[in-house]
């Protein structure tokens, strides 16, 4: 089968992201430059070592591997949590991430970069006129008709209420002016339809390009700047910041003036800065670098650096960060292999692309580039068509496995953010369900955070990891959730229960743990194990144990089981004392609140009998703390 017939992903589209190594028999360039037009990632001519076919079979997988995840993390991170959901575009998240990774790429390579703010003109008049599913609508609109005529490579997003922000990559301030004036042309000029009826918005814009000493929130103020000037000046105009004043852009004079003339062709990420992409070569033969040079220039490749001292070589490489390395194998004083193991050891070029320049056709020494973290080889003499098919393949690998790098630490960032999130809630969720409880028995509802505090104090004394201690202080403010189910009239009653009083006043340790989880309560440490097993929140697991346990005592006389000794729960032993403690100093409706020297000492007194002695001991070593605790969080009536 002809090698087009059997490469082109047209005629086979599932295999448009195959990873291709070509194996042939035929050494002739002009079958090699055609694998390479036709998307081959590589090419190995027969007879085949085995060592050098198995190190370039898996660098092409491991390319492969990165080029599917870049794509998965892409379509994953667009369609959950970088978009806006009701224009579709990407939100306030995505931007803020593109427009730092741009600055990052302006810092390093000098690339143009401009950023429009866009405001839809007396928004709130529009919106009240014609209801807010119009609003919507518009919104919607304005969304279709930006991306629709910016490039590819621009990102558009949604900012927040009826602004828009525009990053124009690889876009100088001429192309950034003439992109603005005629993008507010195509808005007013394109009235959408809401219910047979046309109408027309206009914007204001205000326009920002990267200077020296911007950052990127200086250059989002700048452009804000610019937007506030357009507004301020009668809106539906555009003004750029120079660095210094706002300078309000002239109109559209001719209406029959081209879009596609404004605007530049669409492009199509990641291939957009392979060309404006920094080469280095090293190459002790100056004949070897004009030659590369020149291939690469009449290719598009601008950016090229030269050494030819192989001392200097990694000095100018950290130096000049290039997007890829051209590296000759065999070089006085320090060979390419040598560079080579120094680029890698390096932090800073670890992950630079390199392709080994070699006149020799030493298997071995090929086979121990490609282990080095070579990406790649060429044989010298070079090929004015190879050269720059090879730098291409390979910075397009480098760039998809830089896109996966930044889009991995975007869902990093956004499942911190989210656990974030979600953990303040749960966090709150329980202090809400706590106090709930309490609130019916003290006015305040600080006994629970005081019991909280009490206890994680104990529990970092007796040697908890600090994720242990978290969930210890937020589980114990749980203790008395079940009293939700206890009669007011008993709950309230300001003198001795009597016996069934005193049995419904017992029911409450069954009846929080039901409220977390209605479950056997655990009879040995067994089942205690076992209880933690089955669930998702370790922290819920322990607030159900300390419910159903915090009123068992050391010597077998508590409730509800009588349980006794080291068969009750460490986190109930902790919060009995931490309890205990908090109900004796503080004032309760059957009795005046207790002094704090006082309740030491009768915390101290219960040791061994209702209390776990060691942690007695643990509490009264921290008694400082503990005093603090109670100062800190003292009901205003105390």
């Amino acid at each position: 089968m002809p090698a087009q017939a059997n490469l082109s992903s047209a005629n086979y589209p599932e295999r448009a992201r195959s990873a291709v190594v070509m194996l042939t028999q035929f050494s002739d360039e002009s079958t090699k430059l055609m694998a390479l037009n036709l998307g081959a990632n590589d090419f190995l001519c027969k007879p085949v070592a085995s060592s050098e076919l198995v190190a370039r079979v898996r660098n092409t997988l491991s390319a492969k591997v990165h080029r599917d995840q870049a794509f998965h993390y892409t379509k994953q991170l667009e369609l959950d949590v970088l978009h806006d959901a009701l224009t579709g575009i990407p939100n306030r998240r995505a931007f803020d991430f593109e427009l730092k990774r741009r600055m990052s790429e302006w810092c390093r390579q000098k690339t143009p970069l401009g950023l429009m703010m866009i405001d839809i003109d007396h928004f709130k008049l529009f919106n009240d006129r014609y209801g807010h599913a119009v609003g919507d609508a518009a919104l919607c609109h304005l969304a279709e008709v930006l991306t629709s005529t910016l490039r590819d490579m621009d990102l558009v997003t949604r900012f927040g209420g009826e602004e828009f922000a525009v990053i124009l990559p690889s876009t100088d301030s001429h192309a950034s002016i003439q992109t603005c004036l005629n993008l507010q042309s195509v808005i007013s000029d394109t009235p959408f339809d809401v219910d047979g009826q046309k109408l027309q918005m206009t914007v204001s814009a205000g326009l920002a390009n990267c200077m020296n000493g911007d950052d990127a929130e200086l250059l989002l103020r700048r452009a804000d700047t610019a937007l506030y000037s357009a507004k301020q000046n009668g809106r539906n105009r555009c003004c750029h910041h120079n660095g210094g004043t706002c300078v309000p852009l002239s109109e559209m004079t001719s209406k029959t003036r081209s879009v596609s003339n404004l605007i530049p062709r669409k492009m199509d990420s990641p291939e957009t800065n392979i060309r404006t992409a920094t080469i280095a070569i090293v190459d002790d033969e100056p004949a070897t670098i004009a030659l590369a040079k020149k291939y690469l220039r009449d290719d598009g490749f601008s950016s090229l650096v030269a050494v030819t001292k192989s001392t200097e070589a990694m000095a100018v490489i950290q130096r000049e960060e290039p997007g890829l390395v051209l590296l000759d194998l065999r070089m006085p004083e320090v060979d390419g292999l040598q560079i080579l193991e120094q680029m890698r050891a390096n932090p800073s070029t670890c992950q630079t692309p390199v392709l080994v320049l070699t006149a020799t056709r030493d298997k071995d020494a090929k086979v121990t580039a490609l282990e080095l973290g070579a990406n790649d080889f060429l044989e010298k003499p070079l090929h004015p068509k190879e050269l720059p098919a090879r730098v291409h393949n390979t910075l397009l690998v480098k760039a998809h496995m830089d896109m996966l790098a930044d889009y991995s630490t975007r869902l990093e960032h956004e499942v911190q953010l989210r656990t974030t999130e979600l953990t303040a809630s749960r966090w709150e969720a329980v202090q809400c369900l706590a106090r709930a409880a309490e609130l019916r028995d003290d006015v305040t509802g600080r006994h629970v955070l005081r019991v909280g505090r009490y206890a994680a104090i104990i529990a970092h004394e007796l040697g908890f990891n600090e994720e242990r201690i978290v969930w210890m202080e937020h589980a114990a403010q749980l203790h008395d959730v079940g009293k939700i189910g206890v009669p007011d009239a008993i709950l309230h009653k300001p003198g001795k229960l009597t016996e069934e009083e005193f049995s419904i006043m017992k029911g409450h340790c069954v009846a929080g743990r039901s409220i977390i989880r209605d479950e056997i309560v655990p009879t040995s440490n067994v089942l205690h194990r076992n209880v933690f097993d089955d669930w998702s929140s370790p922290m819920m697991a322990v607030a159900s144990l300390v419910a159903a346990t915090h009123r068992e005592q050391w010597d077998g006389s508590g409730y509800p089981q009588g349980l006794k000794g080291t068969d009750i729960p460490i986190e109930g032993r902790i919060t009995a004392v931490a309890d205990v403690f908090d109900a004796l100093s503080t004032r309760r409706p059957y009795k005046a609140a207790i002094p704090l020297d006082e309740c030491f000492r009768m915390v101290e007194e219960k040791r061994g009998t209702h209390f776990d002695p060691d942690i007695v001991d643990a509490f009264l070593r921290r008694r400082p703390e503990i005093l603090q605790v109670a100062a800190d969080y003292a009901d205003p009536s105390n």
